[in-house]
């Protein structure tokens, strides 16, 4: 507690961390303890809110900030992986488990020191993760037999996107976000995606309401709109607003405001055609979620039909190649930059973070080995919107929040607690 031993907890005894106006309190064998910081470790930690029942690996750090109580999961690599791709991949298909294993080991092993103490959310804007219960023996088998693999190219740690459903057709990089062409973010046709439930779609959603959504963030007096440009995938680049302030707009930003309003399934991808009957808008279209980089549904299709995940991971992502780190986790790349860097904690040491926002848990791997990657050159634009549904289609929905809300501010006194257990170690 606040950088000395407090103490230890046998398995299956539990230590109850409250929030209050000063700082924290810990309650374990009977005794009270207050300070700014506490870290709990052990082999597997039962973390209980309000909100939220799981096991994590590794260690559990908890800060006080303001009226909020922040928690970040000092997590190895591989248990990191094998519940990320549970999470995002759900299918019991080995060979499309382990190319999402790679692209989630890739992804975190590129991300990894972009900020100053902590690597990834637990939620869709980074990668979903729900702990080491959230795992099954798919997903543990497609971890450990790819360890320490990452998808690079030209020796760099490669940009390692992916979403549901293409729609038959993945995307560019820059015709989805701002920036240079990718060499291995091109458009290529995806066949195999057709076992998607959104490979074909039709939706609708009331004229008025979307030009009233459109007119409140673009101004004007919005009477319709009009595509003005694709991509060679078919995905709509640019719309024209008529009557509003913003003459023009990005297919991208057309479908998260009518999704802000009408619901994340209306507009499931930029793919779509635009008519009108009666006063409704009719969407049709292909895929789900922005197009680049792998299709999960894709790479179900194509483990099915006797594909391995280097073949998988080929068709994705054009000159790249699997590489090992020798049988370890790869050290994180260099940090970039971030535009909004989080407060470190008074007694903060490599891991230890404040989120930026306080509704989800953070993390940061474990590194296993002195290897490091070259910082990558290219580097993506954009929103950083990754929508994926996992399983039968259905969007991923965040991890639910290990802190509380902001809506909850201010706390007096919010309560989690931590209970060390048994379980198979890694």
């Amino acid at each position: 507690m606040d950088g000395s031993d407090a103490g230890w907890l046998s398995v299956g005894e539990t230590a109850t961390v409250t929030r209050t106006g000063s700082g924290l309190r810990v309650r374990f064998g009977g005794a009270d303890q207050t300070g700014r910081t506490v870290r709990v470790e052990g082999e597997t930690l039962r973390f209980r809110s309000a909100s939220t029942d799981r096991h994590y690996p590794g260690m559990l750090a908890f800060g006080a900030s303001g009226s909020h109580l922040e928690i970040v999961n000092h997590a190895p690599m591989e248990p990191y992986v094998a519940s990320v791709v549970q999470s995002e991949f759900g299918f019991d298909v080995l060979e499309g488990a382990k190319a999402q294993a790679i692209l989630a080991r890739t992804y975190a092993a590129r991300r990894a020191g972009a900020h100053a103490t902590y690597d990834l959310d637990d939620h869709n804007g980074s990668q979903v993760y729900r702990g080491v219960g959230a795992t099954s023996a798919t997903s543990t088998r497609a971890a450990m037999e790819t360890r320490g693999e990452v998808l690079t190219y030209h020796g760099e740690l490669a940009d390692a996107y992916y979403y549901s459903s293409s729609g038959g057709h993945t995307a560019d990089n820059d015709a989805v976000w701002n920036g240079a062409p990718i060499p291995y973010l091109r458009a290529v046709p995806d066949p195999y995606d057709e076992v998607a439930p959104d490979f074909r779609w039709r939706t609708t959603a009331s004229r008025q309401t979307v030009l009233s959504a459109l007119q409140r963030q673009y101004g004007g007096d919005i009477q319709g709109v009009e595509v003005l440009r694709r991509s060679r995938s078919n995905r709509i680049l640019t719309m024209r607003l008529i009557g509003g302030r913003t003459e023009t707009i990005t297919g991208a930003q057309f479908r998260r405001t009518v999704n802000s309003v009408a619901g994340a399934r209306v507009v499931r991808s930029t793919r779509f055609d635009l008519s009108v009957e009666g006063g409704n808008y009719v969407f049709e279209g292909s895929g789900f979620g922005h197009g680049v980089g792998m299709s999960q549904y894709g790479a179900l299709g194509q483990a099915r039909a006797g594909r391995t995940y280097r073949d998988i991971l080929a068709h994705y992502f054009v000159g790249t190649e699997v590489r090992s780190g020798s049988g370890a986790s790869p050290l994180p790349v260099a940090a970039r930059p971030s535009p909004s860097s989080p407060e470190v904690l008074a007694d903060a040491s490599p891991g230890a973070a404040i989120p930026r926002q306080p509704s989800a848990l953070r993390t940061r791997y474990v590194p296993a080995t002195a290897r490091r990657w070259p910082t990558p050159r290219h580097i993506a634009h954009g929103s950083g919107e990754r929508e994926r549904p996992a399983i039968d289609g259905r969007p991923s929905t965040p991890a639910a929040s290990a802190v509380p809300s902001a809506a909850s501010s201010p706390v007096t006194e919010t309560e989690e607690s931590v209970t060390p257990q048994r379980r198979a170690a890694w």
